[in-house]
């Protein structure tokens, strides 16, 4: 299992540069340039809902789920929705990060 996801993981991030020059990516509208551009978006995906939510499952985060856990949600939606109208990543990345920062010192900043 450990085999696969290393060999897939460096497949999907070797393969835009093996086929970089060919028709099947200068064609942004087919299919090889979406699910290559996909793959990436849902690794990318995998790597923010493990750092924001500490590497729990759904269901170990749904009986621990406290008010942060949601803001977190919210942040997370709201920064896709911004990003996907503007597409513009960093301001929406620290607008959402000085929210999150601003309720943590608010929530811990005391203790």
């Amino acid at each position: 299992m450990i085999g696969f996801a290393a060999v897939s993981a460096l497949a999907f991030r070797a393969l835009p540069f093996a086929f970089k020059n060919t028709t099947a990516l200068t064609r942004t509208h087919g299919s090889f340039y979406r699910f290559i551009n996909y793959s990436a978006q849902a690794m990318l995906g995998v790597i923010i809902y493990d750092t924001a939510f500490n590497k729990q499952d759904a269901p170990s985060l749904m009986q621990q789920f406290e008010n942060l856990d949601a803001l977190k949600l919210i942040l997370l939606l709201g920064t896709f929705i911004v990003v996907a109208k503007t597409r513009k990543i960093l301001p929406a990345f620290l607008a959402s990060l000085m929210i999150y920062l601003t309720a943590v010192v608010y929530l811990y900043g005391g203790q």
